[in-house]
C-alpha cells in the first residue's frame, strides 16, 4: 500500500519588526512576486516586487548600504514637486522662527520656485541646482547675497526633510556654496561720533539713547525694549532681556533677543549717571502718560517707542550735529570699536559683546581706528635701529 505525503507548505514570511536597517525578502502569495523590504529608523517600511529572488536580495543589500551611509530610502510622496515641498516644510517649521526669517525664506522659496518648482522634489539634481545659481548671478550681478541666501534656504529645506526621513538625500550638499560678499558698515569715525554725541547730550531722553547706543552697544530693538528693572544700580549693570520689533499683521511686540541669549553688561560710572538723570527727568512726564510700562525709553504716552520713530530721532540728530548720514546700527559697531581702542583683551571683548567667537567681533564689529592706527605708527618709528 502506497503512503500518501502531504504536500510541502509554502514558507511565508513572518512580518515581525526587524531593527533599524535591517532587510528580509519573502515570497508574496497574493503578488506571486519576490519582496524586498528595509526598515527604517522613523518606523517606516518601504519594499519592492521583484519576479526573481536574486534581484530582491540585490535590492535589499543596496539599501542596507545606504541606511548604513545615512541616506534615507523612504519617498512618501515620490511624485511632489520641489514649489509643494518648500510650501509644506515652511508651513511645518515657520512657527518657531521670528517673522523676519519667515519673510526671507519666503523671498528665497520664490526664487527658487520660478527655477526649479515644477521639477520632482525627490530627483532634484544638483546640475539643475547650478544651473539656477548660474540663473540668478545674470539676474542679480550685485546680489551675491541674495543668491546665498536662496542656496542656503534649499539647503535648510532638504536637510531637515533628509533628517526626517521624507527624501533619500540632499542634492544640494552636492554644489559648491556660492561666494557671499563680505562688507561691513564701519564705526563712526571719531570727529563725526564727537559732534553727534554732543547733539544728543542736550536732551536727557538723546543722552541716554545715545550712551546705551554708543557705549553699551546694545541693538536699536534691544534698547527700546529695555526696562528699568533691567538696570542693578548697586552692581552697576544691566541686563538686556527682550526687543522691540513692528511684526507686519501684528505690531509692536516684544521678542526674545537674538539667539535667545540674555546678556548682562556692565556699566560705567557715567553711564549710571546719565541714565538717573534721564530717568528723574521722565518722571516729570508721566502725568501726562497712558500707560507705564516702566520702559527706559517709552513714547509720549509711555507706551512703547515705535522703531520708526527712533529711526526719526536718529535722523534730528544727525541733523543737529552736521554729519552724514549713518546708519543706526553703526552706533553699536563705534561701541565695540572703542572698547578694542583701549586695549581691552579678547576676554573681555568677547563678555562685553555677548559673541562667542573673537574673529566675529573683529570682523563685523570692532575695527582699527585712526587714532590707534597713529599710535601704533608712532611706536614703530621708535623701534627703528638706526635713530
Amino acid at each position: 500500500m502506497t503512503k500518501t505525503v502531504p504536500p510541502r507548505p509554502i514558507k511565508t514570511a513572518s512580518f515581525q519588526k526587524n531593527a533599524n536597517g535591517q532587510g528580509t525578502v519573502y515570497w508574496s502569495k497574493a503578488r506571486k512576486r519576490w519582496v524586498g523590504q528595509i526598515t527604517l529608523s522613523n518606523g517606516k517600511r518601504p519594499c519592492k516586487v521583484f519576479k526573481l529572488k536574486k534581484d530582491a536580495d540585490d535590492w535589499v543589500t543596496k539599501q542596507k548600504h545606504l541606511v548604513a551611509a545615512g541616506q534615507s530610502v523612504y519617498v512618501p510622496h515620490p511624485k511632489m514637486r520641489v514649489d509643494e515641498f518648500l510650501k509644506g516644510w515652511l508651513d511645518l517649521t515657520g512657527s518657531s522662527r521670528a517673522p523676519e526669517t519667515v519673510k526671507n525664506y519666503t523671498s528665497a522659496i520664490a526664487r527658487i520656485n520660478q527655477h526649479l518648482g515644477s521639477q520632482v522634489a525627490s530627483k532634484l539634481s544638483p546640475l539643475a541646482i547650478e544651473e539656477m545659481l548660474k540663473q540668478l548671478q545674470i539676474k542679480y550681478p550685485d546680489g551675491e547675497n541674495t543668491i546665498c541666501n536662496t542656496y542656503a534656504v534649499l539647503r535648510i529645506a532638504y536637510r531637515y526633510a533628509v533628517k526626517m526621513g521624507d527624501l533619500p538625500s540632499n542634492p544640494v550638499e552636492k554644489v559648491t556654496p556660492p561666494k557671499r560678499k563680505v562688507n561691513p558698515s564701519k564705526h563712526i569715525p571719531r570727529g563725526d561720533f564727537e559732534k553727534i554725541y554732543q547733539a544728543a547730550s542736550l536732551h536727557p531722553f538723546s543722552y541716554a539713547r545715545i550712551e546705551l547706543g554708543a557705549i553699551v552697544g546694545a541693538r536699536p530693538g534691544e534698547i527700546l525694549g529695555l526696562r528699568w528693572s533691567d538696570i542693578d544700580w548697586v552692581e552697576e549693570k544691566i541686563t538686556i532681556a527682550r526687543q522691540l520689533q513692528r511684526v507686519k499683521g501684528t505690531g509692536l511686540v516684544f521678542r526674545q533677543v537674538k539667539q535667545n541669549q540674555e546678556r548682562t553688561v556692565p556699566l560705567t560710572k557715567g553711564t549710571i549717571k546719565i541714565l538717573k538723570s534721564h530717568k528723574a527727568f521722565q518722571e516729570m512726564q508721566k502725568p501726562s502718560w497712558q500707560e507705564d510700562l516702566d520702559l527706559i525709553f517709552p513714547n509720549t504716552l509711555g507706551k512703547p517707542l515705535d522703531p520708526k520713530r527712533d529711526s526719526k530721532w536718529w535722523l534730528e540728530v544727525l541733523k543737529r550735529a552736521r554729519v552724514p548720514h549713518y546708519n543706526l546700527y553703526r552706533l553699536r559697531k563705534t561701541a565695540y570699536t572703542l572698547l578694542a581702542s583701549t586695549g581691552a583683551d579678547n576676554a573681555v571683548l568677547l563678555d562685553y559683546t555677548g559673541h562667542s567667537d573673537i574673529a566675529t567681533v573683529y570682523r563685523h564689529y570692532a575695527f582699527s581706528t585712526d587714532e590707534k592706527m597713529s599710535m601704533a605708527l608712532e611706536k614703530l618709528d621708535s623701534l627703528r635701529p638706526l635713530q
